[in-house]
């Protein structure tokens, strides 16, 4: 972030930020949290959000996380509201946060990575492949709903994937390219590769080329071969294991292939595909083990494929929300 952005967007990201660290921040959100907050308008800004949201919460209002989520995005509105009737008693403000609530469906469903994206260069909608062209000639297919922040200098071509899934091309160069994605790193001079990440953790597979994998602290590093694929995550940096590069970059043709994958990782990666959000109750289901191969092209169907292969109760509600259980 530079200080030279209006002070309106500072305002949305001091409340993005603001609604990320009250929930459940990484370790690397930490970290960019205080690499963004050291500029002295940022700091000035997130210190107004949280004045403002502590006045909201003195009013004895209760609410979930997620209603405390809207809320946090519409600060603004509150404090403007409270500027006009700063005489007013509780009562109004409570009707306020309660019209406020109403917005937390619509910013669930549709922006659940509204914060991501304010650090992102480049996203990819939902439903959407996008191509990136890089200023180096590298090119970068984008999965639907991923995300990639990108800083080229002359000693290094860096690119960090936020989430989802991207296909790289990387134009040959004495500068090294360097893609950091959950908590590893891959590291090229000119080679075509896939890397995938999820919330159990991040998988990398190398077409052509050479390319190395190693995790940030240096503890352990491989080199994959063209048709090698490795994992990393908070287990640390698997083995390289042989895989069907078609089926594992089948992604770039609608089509999604997944071995012993978690459910739960299954679903979101199907979620990235349709607008609205898949909601899994239970940890045994989530955590339930499948194996398969969907379209992607018809997500109603590629849920009941699912259906089908892991045996789950499903509920849809409209378009837009699918509720599933044991």
């Amino acid at each position: 972030m530079t200080n030279d952005r209006s002070e309106t967007q500072i305002e949305q990201e001091a409340i993005a930020w603001f609604t990320r660290m009250n929930g459940k921040p990484s370790r690397a959100d930490r970290k960019n949290f205080e690499d963004w907050r050291r500029i002295p308008l940022h700091a000035a800004a997130y210190d107004r959000t949280s004045a403002v949201w502590s006045s909201v919460s003195t009013a004895g209002i209760t609410l979930t996380p997620e209603d405390k989520s809207a809320v946090a995005l519409h600060l603004r509105k509150i404090e403007e509201h409270r500027r006009r009737r700063r005489n007013g008693v509780a009562g109004s403000l409570a009707l306020s946060i309660i019209a406020l609530i109403g917005a937390s469906g619509w910013i669930w469903l549709e922006k659940p990575h509204l914060l991501q994206d304010f650090r992102a260069d480049y996203v990819a909608a939902r439903g959407e492949h996008r191509t990136v062209n890089l200023a180096d000639g590298s090119t970068v297919l984008l999965d639907a709903d991923s995300a990639i922040s990108v800083a080229m200098t002359d000693r290094e071509r860096h690119i960090e994937l936020l989430r989802g899934t991207a296909f790289f091309e990387v134009q040959s160069s004495a500068v090294p390219f360097v893609v950091d994605a959950a908590n590893g790193r891959s590291r090229v001079l000119g080679t075509g590769f896939d890397i995938s990440v999820t919330q159990e953790a991040a998988s990398v597979t190398l077409a052509h080329g050479s390319l190395e994998v190693s995790l940030p602290d240096g503890s352990a590093r491989v080199i994959l071969k063209p048709g090698e694929s490795v994992d990393y995550g908070d287990g640390g940096l698997g083995t390289p294991r042989t895989v069907d590069v078609s089926e594992t970059t089948a992604w770039r043709e609608g089509r999604f292939v997944f071995n012993n994958m978690r459910l739960e990782d299954v679903l979101a990666h199907i979620e990235r595909s349709r607008e609205g959000r898949i909601v899994i109750i239970g940890s045994a289901i989530a955590d339930r083990r499948v194996s398969g191969s969907l379209s992607l092209r018809d997500t109603d169907a590629a849920l009941d494929a699912a259906q089908s292969i892991a045996g789950f109760q499903m509920q849809k509600f409209g378009s837009r929300l699918v509720i599933t259980r044991q």
